[in-house]
């Protein structure tokens, strides 16, 4: 398996102990080499050590390489190897969910691997719509939303498609199951609790943020996603799901956090408007240290627990609604007044406004010499009479 999860047949479920591992040693960096010998040897023994693969997957640089990934990341899960069937296309084309399904696959072209051919692509493009459709008909109080499919094209890149079919079908009822409810309301609640995540880093720049009224939208797609919609480096997308996948479901919030806290500098020196805010932050740096942000998450969550901020989000709820409430109140007085001008003005003005564009212009220079000529016919025939 190359380091992108690519095989030369359609799956690329194949079996660790099978794979001569130091075949791949050489494309390892040097700095991670004994890092990934260390792996190797816990996923050789018959008892793996699981919280000192968790560590490592959470250390720098996670897992390294995909070889590595194919077997750690079903142990991270406690799964085992398994022989499920995926429903088949012509089943699943019937599915309510089908064509939003095959249209974000279709649009996700540039998660593929470079280089690979478009037959290829084809071929990874079913068995990623045949892996969302048949999770989501084995559990139908599961619905489908955007940035799915970019959770589980990693995976079916990284370790092919049965795998990815057995830990999409996880996630879904654990790690991702709050996002894929039939509204997004809970999913909202949970990413408020960045704001005062980022007030314990500075105080400052939350108050600029909420001030910049940009809310959490921005941040939206980081976290159903895992970030893997937003970077365009796999490299990066599967280092971060290393990282998920080896920690607490809640620790994504903890480096969205510290993400904005790491841009500060951009964010602060920018118009506190929203459009100006969300220009910065909606855009990840190509060059952003993740391994850093990371580390400082893991030990932010170490010392504050989402629970600590219950009252503060629950205001920052009520607020939102407030503000929601009398926007709505705002746009129907205005639609209101509209109306009501609108039935003030003259009959005329009122049949103006459905003759053509085009024709207006010279119906206004018609009336115009209409009036001139009325004028002047009306004033020679009271001349006539007094004389």
């Amino acid at each position: 398996m190359s380091d992108h999860g690519e095989s030369d047949d359609n799956s690329s479920d194949s079996s660790y102990s099978k794979v001569d591992f130091y075949e791949v040693m050489n494309e390892v960096p040097e700095n991670y080499r004994s890092k990934v010998d260390e792996l190797n040897q816990i996923l050789q023994d018959e008892n793996p050590d699981i919280n000192r693969l968790r560590k490592l997957a959470i250390s720098d640089g996670g897992l390294v390489i995909s070889l590595v990934r194919s077997e750690a990341w079903k142990l991270l899960l406690n799964l085992s190897s398994t022989n499920e069937q995926l429903h088949s296309l012509e089943i699943i084309k019937d599915h309510p969910e089908y064509h939003q399904v095959d249209m974000d696959v279709r649009r996700c072209l540039k998660r593929f691997p470079p280089g690979i051919s478009y037959e290829k692509i084809g071929i990874l493009q079913k068995e990623l719509k045949a892996i969302i459709l048949s999770v989501i008909k084995e559990n139908p109080a599961l619905k489908y939303y955007q940035g799915y499919h970019d959770v589980a094209v990693t995976f079916l890149i990284e370790v092919g498609q049965k795998e990815a079919y057995s830990i999409m079908k996880h996630l879904s009822l654990h790690h991702l199951k709050l996002f894929l409810k039939p509204t997004m309301e809970e999913t909202s609640y949970l990413l408020l609790h960045v704001f005062p995540l980022i007030e314990k880093l500075n105080p400052e720049l939350e108050e600029f943020i909420e001030k910049s009224g940009i809310g959490t939208i921005f941040a939206l797609p980081w976290l159903v996603s895992w970030f893997s919609h937003s970077l365009d480096q796999h490299s990066k997308v599967v280092r971060l799901f290393d990282y998920f996948l080896a920690s607490p479901e809640d620790i994504i919030l903890y480096v969205i956090a510290q993400l904005i806290y790491s841009r500060r500098d951009e964010v602060l020196n920018t118009e506190c408007d929203m459009a100006c805010v969300h220009m910065v932050l909606s855009k990840i740096p190509e060059n952003l240290n993740f391994e850093i942000i990371l580390d400082k998450a893991t030990k932010m969550r170490k010392e504050y627990k989402l629970s600590d901020f219950k009252d503060e989000v629950d205001r920052r709820v009520k607020l939102e609604a407030k503000l929601l409430k009398d926007q709505r109140d705002e746009n129907a007085k205005r639609k209101k007044d509209k109306k009501f001008a609108a039935q003030e003005q003259p009959v005329f003005n009122k049949a103006f406004r459905y003759v053509p564009i085009w024709i207006r212009p010279r119906m206004r220079f018609g009336l115009l010499f209409f009036g001139f000529s009325l004028g002047a016919g009306l004033w020679a025939v009271f001349k006539s009479n007094n004389n």
